[in-house]
């Protein structure tokens, strides 16, 4: 997938300011490189038939990554974005199977 670093145990990310003090808070993905291999865990039913919302969720991670690179001095905004739609593209429409099952949620 990437270049990552090896540790001793996963890196977990922080959650976001705000969500603890939330009123309501749900979590609609976590996404791991394991092994070189890309691991997700959606919340397929927090968004219920509304598939467009996952579309403009993906468009704002897009965002949040690119302005991530513009912010570590890689790349500006645009170029970063512009990379993105590319790796986006190339597996965009169905070039890659994505294997699932159903399983239970954990309250934190």
């Amino acid at each position: 997938m990437s270049n990552l670093q090896d540790t001793e145990r996963p890196l977990e990310l922080d959650i976001p300011d705000g969500v603890p003090e939330a009123q309501q808070a749900v979590e609609l993905i976590r996404a791991w490189v394991a092994d070189g291999a890309l691991m997700v865990t959606i919340n397929g039913e927090a968004l219920g038939d509304q598939l467009q919302d996952w579309g403009r969720l993906l468009a704002q991670i897009g965002h949040h990554v690119a302005n991530s690179a513009a912010l570590n001095g890689q790349k500006s905004d645009a170029q970063a974005l512009e990379e993105i739609r590319k790796g986006f593209d190339s597996v965009l429409p169905g070039s890659a199977k994505a294997a699932g099952k159903v399983r239970g949620r954990s309250v934190h």
